[in-house]
């Protein structure tokens, strides 16, 4: 049995000063004690600076995408429609595709991800997965150019998802987005075990484009999708937004996370938590800014009060894949939002998202959520610094 105390203790739900954790060998959380800060010397307490916090919940990445780090600048300033140009011609898995997944893994672990949202549209990383300490839910993406190409592709996910199944790994079909699942495709994705209550992603208002798309069939977006063969003349797009669009498809009983929002409005959350109490607003700011050199409204969400989460997405469209990075990220954009509220999207908001909240998420008697310490803390202001570091204790 170890016991761990620090500066600052946040369980997931409040802050603690120098509290007193308990967790046994194998992780499990045996009691957390609130000593109102009066902490006197004990032996076997192992005392730190800074704050211990859960381990993080990635719930948005392309572990898949590992081998594509620099290959995409983010200098071009054509935004998401020249990011998928590019991807789609670039996007070639090289031989040690393997090796680059397996580093990109052990990076998240050493970052202090424990569970993760992973989006795959092939196998490639299935056996990285299944050896890994994180918990991935896997996302089988799913998307084509037309209705003719529908089944076909659909068949090519249920595959994979039937494999991960046998591997006893969790996953769920999902539509990429609302721009590039024709109607027949997405209507399979929707119907697709919907007796369940299922986990689906959805890349949701990432470039101002996609809701002109969805409007018009114009834009830049729609000039990309057109020059790389997608049949425009089966989307019917029906909606007046893209968040429109896939909340005509999909089911309110399931967990629907929502990527990106970089360009969602406050009638948007409105639409969306009008629709359903299974709302999770998932914010990759780095990803923004790489790509669109443009943050969400993040303020906004944490205004309304509705479920926000935090992912990193891939190295095709990141340097680094670390949750505390995004975290600073927004702290330095948007200082007004609390660190607390910040460490609940990156933690409990996460694993409830995943359906994963009775093991990870909190510090709670029990749970196995792993801990991380931050160090470099700004006890005075409780918050982040540009120079805040990650270490992980359990």
């Amino acid at each position: 049995m170890r016991r761990l105390s620090a500066d600052f203790i946040f369980t997931g739900k409040n802050i603690l000063r120098k509290g007193i954790i308990e967790v046994d060998k194998n992780g499990t959380i045996i009691s957390v004690t609130d000593t109102k800060g009066k902490l006197d010397e004990q032996q076997s307490l192992e005392f730190y600076n800074g704050i211990l916090v859960p381990g993080f919940i990635n719930t948005h990445c392309h572990l898949e995408l590992s081998h594509m780090k620099g290959m995409i600048k983010n200098d071009t300033g054509r935004g998401l429609p020249g990011f998928i140009d590019e991807i789609i011609s670039k996007r070639n898995f090289p031989e040690n595709l393997q090796e680059k997944i397996n580093k990109a893994d052990k990076e998240m672990q050493m970052k202090g991800i424990v569970a993760a949202g992973d989006i795959s549209n092939t196998d490639d990383s299935f056996i990285v997965k299944k050896k890994s300490k994180i918990y991935y839910q896997t996302f089988v993406e799913s998307f084509t150019v037309s209705n003719e190409k529908a089944e076909e592709n659909f068949k090519q996910a249920e595959d994979n998802y039937r494999k991960l199944k046998n591997m006893h790994l969790p996953a769920s079909i999902v539509p990429h987005a609302a721009y590039s699942v024709p109607d027949k495709l997405y209507r399979m994705i929707s119907d697709f075990e919907s007796g369940k209550k299922r986990i689906i992603s959805v890349h949701n208002q990432e470039t101002s484009d996609e809701d002109l798309l969805i409007q018009s069939k114009k834009g830049a977006l729609a000039n990309v999708l057109a020059d790389k063969g997608f049949f425009l003349d089966d989307f019917s797009y029906p909606g007046s937004t893209a968040l429109e669009v896939n909340l005509h498809y999909l089911n309110k009983n399931d967990n629907i996370l929502l990527i990106h929002n970089t360009f969602s409005k406050e009638k948007d959350i409105k639409t969306a938590e009008n629709f359903s109490e299974n709302i999770f607003w998932v914010f990759c700011p780095l990803s923004n800014l790489y790509i669109e050199k443009k943050l969400p409204n993040i303020p906004l969400f944490f205004k309304k009060s509705v479920k926000t989460c935090i992912g990193t997405d891939s190295y095709a469209s990141n340097t680094e894949l670390s949750v505390l990075s995004e975290l600073k990220a927004i702290t330095e954009n948007f200082p007004e939002i609390s660190f607390e509220k910040l460490i609940e999207s990156a933690t409990l908001n996460g694993a409830k998202a995943l359906q994963i909240d009775r093991r990870y998420g909190s510090i709670e008697k029990g749970k196995t959520p792993g801990i991380n310490l931050i160090t470099s803390f700004d006890s005075i202001k409780m918050t982040l610094k540009p120079e805040s570091k990650i270490k992980v204790l359990v």
